[in-house]
């Protein structure tokens, strides 16, 4: 599978997702616990709606998909980690922030080869090709911000003033990394801790990190390693600090 060929399926995927759950997002019934997904987590019915609809497209190719509700289906050498609401709060209570994510790899971020984004309550996109990051089209580029104090930051969560220019949580992690990516906000920081290692998933975050670093974003982990190892399985988990090069090791300093 080629870049072009995930783009055309990612594109299925996010059209038909963003149809599904127009019907019933910001209503009481997108907000109805229906059972617990395969990360351990409640699933909300928006949740189930939009996973079914991308698992029915999916499964029409070789992959091997890793979804936060369904688990690992498949046993294809493409892995697809799949987040098929990203922002589920914000969905159920029809704040316009919350998307479908994509990321195609051989099986860990290393071997990352696409990663799409779209945002369901606006049909923006967000992809990744031939190694550059694109917004619906158009190429885009992380700012060249270098200034703590001019620094605009999305943060999960501060427990200091570390004195950014503002701080942000927008609640959809795959699209605040895409903010990062397209120069709206100048970086991304979760030093959440889960089961010691970390709380944000793999589907959570790897289609947002490969076009982030299109971008010409660096990321790694809070301690400043490499996240190219990171699997795509169930159980990963990982702390992030995403920026542009320059303000990156000044964040990794700021959060000791």
């Amino acid at each position: 599978m080629n870049q072009k060929e995930a783009l055309q399926i990612s594109r299925e995927v996010g059209e038909e997702v963003r149809r599904a759950v127009a019907k019933i997002a910001g209503t009481k019934e997108s907000k109805e616990t229906i059972g617990i997904g395969k990360d351990g987590t409640p699933t909300k019915k928006i949740d189930k709606v939009a996973e079914d609809v991308a698992i029915s497209i999916l499964k029409n190719y070789d992959v091997r998909i890793v979804s936060e509700e369904a688990g690992v289906l498949g046993e294809s050498d493409i892995y697809v980690a799949l987040d098929p609401i990203d922002g589920t709060f914000n969905a159920t209570r029809g704040i316009p922030i919350y998307s479908v994510s994509l990321c195609f790899s051989k099986g860990d971020l290393g071997s990352a080869f696409f990663g799409y984004v779209m945002n369901l309550a606006t049909g923006d996109e967000y992809y990744t090709i031939n190694g550059n990051a694109f917004k619906n089209g158009e190429k885009i580029e992380v700012t060249k911000t270098e200034d703590i104090s001019e620094c605009d930051a999305i943060f999960y969560y501060p427990f200091r003033n570390y004195g950014f220019k503002r701080l942000r949580i927008y609640g959809s992690a795959a699209l605040e990394l895409c903010f990062v990516a397209e120069g709206a906000m100048d970086c991304f920081i979760d030093i959440r801790k889960g089961a010691g290692k970390g709380f944000l998933r793999i589907y959570d975050v790897a289609a947002g990190l490969l076009i982030a670093q299109n971008a010409g974003a660096k990321a790694t982990d809070v301690e400043g390693n490499d996240l190219s190892g990171k699997r795509f399985t169930m159980d990963e988990r990982m702390t992030l600090v995403v920026a542009n090069p320059n303000l990156h090791q000044k964040l990794l300093e700021l959060i000791k």
